[in-house]
């Protein structure tokens, strides 16, 4: 008959687990964040581009000759604003839809497979192996 887990080697398989988990948890999260990052620069920057957009529709534009920047200087930096926005939000969707879902897949049964050790651990525990 084989000997029951000591709570010794569960311990040290939490141990490896729970550094596997923040690896992977890491990783997961970097993805997400430069994903975030991309949508809410492209966002700021739409935003931008729309304001300067507005103050050429309405004619706003002295404004914006006080600061020494032309009519035709603000339609480059709308267009420029624009366009990058685009970019970024289309990058970021992008990354949003392309992501591995197979890590989150993993994570969630790293997380199983931690819970499954607390619980044989603390079994051990009761039966005073």
């Amino acid at each position: 008959m084989p000997r029951p887990d000591t709570v010794g080697s569960i311990d040290d398989q939490l141990n490896d687990l729970r550094s596997r988990i923040s690896e992977l948890g890491q990783q997961v999260d970097t993805y997400k964040t430069k994903t975030a990052a991309a949508l809410g620069a492209g966002v700021f920057l739409l935003l931008l581009a729309v304001g300067a957009s507005y103050d050429l529709v309405i004619g706003k534009n002295s404004v914006w000759l006080v600061r020494g920047v032309t009519r035709e200087t603000l339609v480059w930096i709308a267009s420029a604003l624009g366009l990058s926005a685009l970019l970024l939000l289309a990058f970021g969707l992008v990354r949003s839809r392309r992501r591995d879902r197979g890590l989150d897949a993993r994570l969630e049964q790293m997380e199983r497979e931690y819970a499954d050790l607390i619980e044989r651990r603390d079994e051990t525990l009761r039966r005073g192996y």
